[in-house]
């Protein structure tokens, strides 16, 4: 079947998009609490009495900013590790856990940023549900924050800092993103001129063109890789190999996709994919070798 293509809509399952900056009225830098305020770590977090000690007074706590925010930016998660998609959560509820809701002023707005930043502001206690239905006793409002320098953190940001600087997280992120496309593409769907269908395999050399034109160049994973090893942070070598796999198995994808190893359901008018389940299986457990790297910048240790 012929079709013609309108817009194609990426599905980005890892990384939902975040812009702006920060609120106006942060610093540049991140220093030790200020008189009057209260030093707040993860592990106090999980301590109900600590919390109600601290109910009422501002507060301080370094820590990363959630890669799922709402829209409006009038609110954030907080969280102990780098790049985590979206907020953890106690099994089998929705309560946060691990993840401090932080609130902005009236009238402003959180921008995103991938390096560790110190929020400042008010802990509040109360019983809480935001609009993505998450439920907590406590959280940080009429908050700021600034983004943490080198000089004054700890060695666990000081290195994560040299790797947000250098852009490799965020990019290895997209790469993530489009590994995902290339071991699932019968699962993406697009708008065309006549209604929302499937990916064909002929679609996806537009997606390569187009939303993925730079990861689908043929330098950008040994480039992606050099870019990494620059890095002068001990971690690096694990994060080079994850780099170096997903190469190889964006090729094996590839492959997959040029010998036709895929079926077609006239009914369902849907590509399924023979391998499907492997290759989405081999993504997922690259992905988790990802997330377990991140554990080295974790601000709970």
């Amino acid at each position: 079947m012929k079709r013609a293509l309108i817009l194609l809509l990426a599905l980005f399952l890892l990384l939902p998009a975040c812009s702006g900056g920060v609120s106006p009225d942060v610093t540049e830098t991140a220093a030790p609490a200020n008189d009057g305020n209260v030093r707040m770590s993860f592990a106090e977090a999980i301590d109900v009495k600590r919390i109600a000690e601290l109910a009422g007074k501002t507060v301080e706590i370094v820590g990363y900013m959630a890669t799922v925010s709402p829209v409006s930016g009038k609110y954030m998660y907080l969280m102990n590790l780098p790049y985590q998609s979206c907020p953890y959560c106690v099994p089998n509820t929705q309560q946060l856990s691990n993840t401090i809701a932080v609130y902005a002023k009236e009238g402003d707005k959180f921008g995103f940023t991938d390096g560790p930043i110190n929020v400042t502001g008010t802990l509040e206690t109360g019983d809480f549900e935001d609009e993505y239905g998450y439920t907590y006793g406590y959280r940080i409002k009429d908050a700021v924050y600034s983004e943490v320098n080198s000089k004054e953190s700890s060695a666990i940001l000081a290195q994560w800092e040299k790797i947000s600087n250098a852009g490799v997280a965020s990019d290895v992120y997209s790469m993530f993103d489009f590994l995902d496309f290339e071991c699932n593409w019968p699962n993406y769907r697009a708008t065309f001129a006549d209604g929302e269908a499937f990916l064909y395999p002929a679609d996806v050399t537009h997606f390569e063109s187009t939303v993925y034109k730079k990861e689908s160049a043929a330098d950008y994973f040994d480039s992606l890789a050099e870019r990494a090893k620059k890095i002068d942070v001990p971690v690096m070598d694990e994060l080079v190999q994850i780099i170096q796999d997903a190469k190889t198995l964006k090729d094996k994808a590839a492959q997959e996709r040029a010998d036709e190893n895929y079926t077609y359901d006239r009914t369902a008018d849907k590509y399924t994919l023979t391998n499907g389940e492997i290759l989405r299986k081999s993504s997922q457990d690259l992905y988790v070798r990802f997330a377990q790297w991140l554990e080295n910048f974790s601000l709970s240790k």
